[in-house]
């Protein structure tokens, strides 16, 4: 390993793979050496991200990740190409900003699936199937939003805000069995989430440049992957528990 390919060896499961910040940082750890299986519901945007990645080097797995039940078999898969996995980066979302009127048990228990139940029951999956002496790293990608701050995101700031509990008690927990467990919490990222331009509360992108609530503009899904990668590499085997906000100057 090199101080070019810090992740060289490294077999990195990515959730969220066929765009926005999964896709990003697919391509930056495959950049820096690992060997990625890129995993998201459409497969057509998983193969557009591995487009741009080493063909030898990458795994598509498409899986519905509120489906909880089929995340033991799609990491069996995983272990299957390498042998191992050594890494999670959880990049999975979904957006949709709601009224309460519009806030139903329905849409929190999706988000909920996909933010924290798929987190939590991937990280059963590895932590069972790890040896306690090789290292796990997993990074969950959370957002601002976790803090509540911003109207008409209850189900998807709810979702957030557990997701960091969980990933911060997992921390404490594995941490006798060799694995690390970091979040980042970026604000607002450029990503087509932040561009639905299905919103029914209108265009989100244009409130947020229009009221620069973000000074410092939207984040690329670049700069949250390689916070992603350094979170994954030896240069941080002494962080865990940890939350790195990247806050485009968004100071609250």
């Amino acid at each position: 390993m090199s101080e070019h390919d810090p992740l060289a060896g490294k077999v990195v499961l990515v959730t969220g793979a066929s765009s926005g910040i999964g896709r990003a940082t697919c391509r930056e750890l495959a950049r820096q050496g690992a060997d990625v299986i890129l995993v998201a519901r459409n497969m057509q945007g998983l193969r557009e991200t591995a487009s741009a990645m080493p063909e030898a080097h990458t795994l598509t797995l498409a899986a519905d990740l509120r489906v909880t039940d089929t995340l033991p078999a799609l990491v069996e898969r995983g272990l299957e190409w390498r042998g191992r996995i050594d890494g999670l980066v959880h990049c999975a979302g979904i957006g949709g900003r709601a009224r309460l009127r519009d806030t139903t048990t329905a849409l929190m228990t999706e988000h909920m699936r996909v933010h924290c139940f798929a987190f939590v029951e991937l990280m059963r999956c590895l932590a069972r199937r790890k040896s306690k002496a090789r290292p796990l790293e997993a990074v969950v990608v959370s957002s601002f939003a976790s803090l509540g701050q911003d109207k008409y995101f209850t189900a998807y700031a709810a979702s957030k805000a557990a997701l960091e509990a969980a990933a911060r008690t997992l921390a404490a927990e594995l941490m006798p069995r060799n694995t690390r467990v970091n979040i980042i919490r970026p604000a607002f990222v450029d990503t087509p989430m932040v561009s639905d331009p299905a919103d029914p509360l209108g265009d989100f992108r244009a409130r947020l440049e229009e009221s620069g609530v973000q000074p410092l503009g939207l984040i690329p899904p670049e700069q949250v992957a390689r916070l992603a990668a350094y979170l994954l590499s030896p240069a941080a085997s002494r962080i865990t528990g940890a939350i790195f906000p990247i806050n485009a100057g968004m100071c609250r």
